[in-house]
C-alpha cells in the first residue's frame, strides 16, 4: 500500500511511496512511481496494488518458492496472516526474490485465539509477524475476525501504528454491526476485507462501508475455483471475451472497485490472475449476468452468518498461540 501523490499520477505510472520513519515513530514517505500498476485509493492517503496474491492455504514447504515466484511475476501485494502457519516461509521467499522492501505492500492479520489473550498478545502476535516475515514493519494489519475481545485488540494496532510496526489498520469479516460496535477509533481502519464474488456480493453491507470510507478486499474471488463448475455460463462469457474464467471473475471485482486477493501456486495461472488488471471493462451484458448470480440479500446475508457464527468465536484450538502467543508464565493484559 502506497499513499497517493498530491498531484493526480498519469494512468501509466500510479504513485507508491517508498517508506521511511518519522521520529515519533509513526510511517511516513517519499514518492516515487509503481509504474504500470491498477491501486485501489485508501483514506489515510495510501493505496494498494488492486491485485493481491493470497498466501492462504500454501503448506510451508511451498511458501517460499510461491512468494518468490509471485514477487517475481509481479505480484506487489502480499496478504499474509499468522492463521496461515506460513510466515517464516514467505519471508524466505520475499528475501530470496531479493526486492526493496518499498517495492511491496504486506499485510498480516491476528486470529482470534490471540484476541481472546488481549491486547499486549496482540501487540506480540503482529511483532512476531513482522520478525517472521522480515519485513520491518507491516503496510496494514487486519483483525481476522470480529470476535470477543477485537475492540481491544483494535486499540492494540493503534499503538503499534504509533510505535511504527503497522502503517494501515484492516478489518476482516467484519459486519456492520461489528464496525458499529468500533466506536469512534483514533487510527481509522481503510479496508474490510470479506469474501466477495458474483455469488456472495452483500450490496448493501459493502455500500454502508464505502459510506464509512473504508475500502473493500475481496478474499475468495474465485470462489476457489469453483465459479466456472458452478455456472456453465462463466466460461461461456468468459470464452467470448477472450479471457480466462478467473480473469472474467477478477476483472468483476476490480471493476467494482475492490482490491481482489486471488490464490494459485501455479506460476501459468498466477501471471494470468495478475494480467486481468490490464485487461478491459467487462462487456455491459457480462456484468448484468455476473451481477445475477448472488442470491437475494437476506438468502446471501444467511450464508454468510452460518460461516460468521462459526469463525467469528475465540479459537479454542489456539492454532496460533505456540509461535505467537505470550510465553506461557506471561500475562496478556493489556
Amino acid at each position: 500500500m502506497r499513499r497517493s501523490a498530491r498531484r493526480p499520477p498519469s494512468p501509466a505510472a500510479p504513485t507508491r511511496r517508498n517508506v521511511v520513519l518519522r521520529r515519533s515513530g509513526r510511517l511516513t514517505a517519499t514518492t516515487t512511481t509503481w509504474r504500470h500498476m491498477s491501486t485501489i485509493a485508501l483514506r489515510d492517503g495510501w493505496s494498494v496494488p488492486a491485485i493481491g496474491y493470497g498466501l492462504s492455504q500454501i503448506p510451508p514447504a511451498e511458501a517460499a518458492a510461491a512468494t518468490r515466484t509471485a514477487i517475481e511475476i509481479g505480484y506487489r501485494h502480499l496478504d499474509s496472516a499468522s492463521f496461515y502457519a506460513n510466515e517464516a516461509e514467505v519471508g524466505h521467499g520475499i528475501r530470496d526474490a531479493n526486492i526493496a522492501r518499498g517495492e511491496l505492500s504486506v499485510a498480516s492479520k491476528v486470529w482470534t485465539d490471540v484476541i481472546g489473550l488481549g491486547g499486549a498478545a496482540v501487540e506480540r502476535s503482529v511483532r512476531t509477524s513482522v520478525e517472521l516475515l522480515g519485513v520491518g514493519y507491516l503496510d496494514c494489519c487486519y483483525v481476522h475476525w470480529p470476535c470477543a475481545g477485537h475492540v481491544e485488540a483494535y486499540r492494540a494496532l493503534e499503538r503499534l501504528v504509533d510505535d511504527g510496526v503497522v502503517r494501515s489498520i484492516g478489518l476482516s469479516n467484519y459486519r456492520v454491526e461489528d464496525v458499529e460496535a468500533l466506536g469512534e477509533t483514533r487510527v481509522a481502519p481503510v479496508a474490510n476485507q470479506i469474501e466477495i464474488n458474483p455469488w456472495m456480493h452483500r450490496k448493501d453491507a459493502i455500500q454502508f462501508f464505502r459510506d464509512r470510507g473504508i475500502a473493500l478486499v475481496a478474499y475468495k474471488p474465485l470462489l476457489r475455483g469453483a465459479g466456472p463448475e458452478k455456472d456453465p455460463r462463466v466460461g461461456e462469457l468468459a470464452e467470448l471475451a477472450g479471457v480466462t474464467p478467473a480473469q472474467l471473475l477478477l476483472r468483476w471485482g476490480l471493476d467494482k472497485g475492490f482490491a481482489v486477493i486471488p490464490k494459485s501456486t501455479h506460476p501459468g495461472r498466477m501471471r494470468q490472475n495478475l494480467d486481468a488488471a490490464s485487461l478491459s471493462p467487462l462487456s455491459a451484458d457480462a456484468t448484468a449476468y455476473l451481477d445475477s448470480l448472488t442470491p437475494s440479500e437476506s438468502a446471501v446475508a444467511e450464508t454468510f452468518e452460518a460461516h460468521f457464527a462459526k469463525r467469528a468465536v475465540v479459537d479454542p484450538s489456539g492454532p496460533t498461540l505456540a509461535v505467537y502467543g505470550p510465553p506461557p508464565s506471561s500475562s496478556a493484559t493489556a
